[in-house]
């Protein structure tokens, strides 16, 4: 496996500038997140690190090693799409043992890495079947066995689960981190779902427009993030943003506050402590365990939550708590996450 260090990475087509010299350092064996919306350049970003992607200025190495004119066979790195991209006339065994073939591995270390890459992935009793007659995760698995056989320098993912049904994409999420770790790969790995990011990640990388907007620890950037931008991609419901009037503050308007749902509850009865929000109840929205209540205070739609609604009637008043300790501040011309004066 391998650290891969990107300086100053720059890619543009024609006058488009699609990634604005990004720098970052993965460490060896650590597994990382591209997250961002549609257009972002986070996949673009993946393929410039694989080779199949030229970039217009700034390096890229692995280990230290500049890789940036080498081919993407030289990088040695493992991709796995978003399209399983597997041979339908290949059984299994042929589909996992096809990138060896490419390189002229000798039949018996084929026979050992196949197995072992099927045993890893639970794939021994599938090895004979075609790839039509296996499930959505089956046929991942493959395409994953496919890419880890030859023991790359880094695996490198591309929105790998967007194909497959919820419960699935689960238990897929456990099956890759859990390789991940046996392993010590360093991974990379490209996804729109910030859910997926957070269970999976060391870290995220949270990314916009090209430009790389906060690199740190799922909770890091759950609890503190950089900006207004990354505090509403990451969680859901999404957090609350508010004018800071609206919570007591008098800043001439200079402050945003972010909330999470999750963090604002109804009030006991006649206490309303910390940061407080009275408003019309104008939903509640059942979700599992947890309640979530819609609440317009003034002319500002506000997402609280509780465990038990009963008595809530919509159209009521309500009032919704939160500690202060909780709130994000945020600049309300840039959008950056300041300290609370």
């Amino acid at each position: 496996m391998a650290s891969i260090t990107l300086s100053g990475i720059g890619k543009s087509y024609g006058k488009v500038d699609i990634l604005k010299q990004l720098d970052l350092s993965i460490a060896d064996g650590e597994f990382i997140s591209f997250l961002g919306p549609s257009g972002c350049g986070k996949s673009t970003l993946l393929y410039c690190i694989s080779g199949l992607e030229d970039i217009n200025t700034g390096t890229i190495a692995f280990d230290g090693q500049d890789m940036t004119e080498l081919s993407p066979r030289e990088r040695n790195i493992a991709l796995v799409f978003q399209d399983y991209a597997l041979y339908p006339h290949m059984a299994v065994r042929d589909n996992i043992a096809f990138p060896l073939r490419q390189q002229k591995v000798t039949p018996d270390l084929i026979r050992r890495q196949v197995d072992w890459a099927a045993e890893t992935l639970g794939l021994e009793a599938l090895l004979d079947r075609l790839p039509n007659e296996l499930s959505g995760g089956q046929r991942q698995r493959v395409a994953v066995g496919r890419a880890i056989v030859r023991n790359p320098a880094a695996l490198l993912m591309d929105e790998p689960l967007s194909n497959l049904d919820a419960s699935l994409r689960v238990r897929m999420r456990s099956e890759i981190r859990r390789l991940q770790r046996e392993l010590k790969m360093t991974v990379i790995f490209v996804t729109h779902d910030q859910e997926e990011a957070l269970v999976l990640s060391d870290r995220i990388a949270v990314m916009k427009d090209g430009v790389i907007q906060q690199v740190a620890s799922p909770m890091t950037v759950y609890k503190e993030p950089a900006n207004q931008f990354v505090a509403s991609f990451i969680g859901s419901p999404q957090m609350n943003f508010l004018p800071s009037a609206l919570a007591g503050r008098n800043d001439n308007g200079g402050t945003i506050i972010g909330i999470r749902p999750h963090d604002l509850s109804p009030a006991a009865a006649g206490r309303a402590d910390g940061i407080s929000l009275t408003g019309e109840l104008a939903f509640v929205e059942s979700a599992g365990p947890i309640h979530f209540l819609e609440v317009m205070v003034g002319d500002h739609m506000v997402k609280g939550a509780c465990a038990d609604p009963s008595g809530l009637t919509p159209g009521a008043q309500l009032t919704l708590t939160a500690d202060p300790r909780s709130a994000c501040f945020f600049d309300a011309q840039s959008g950056n996450r300041i300290k609370p004066q």
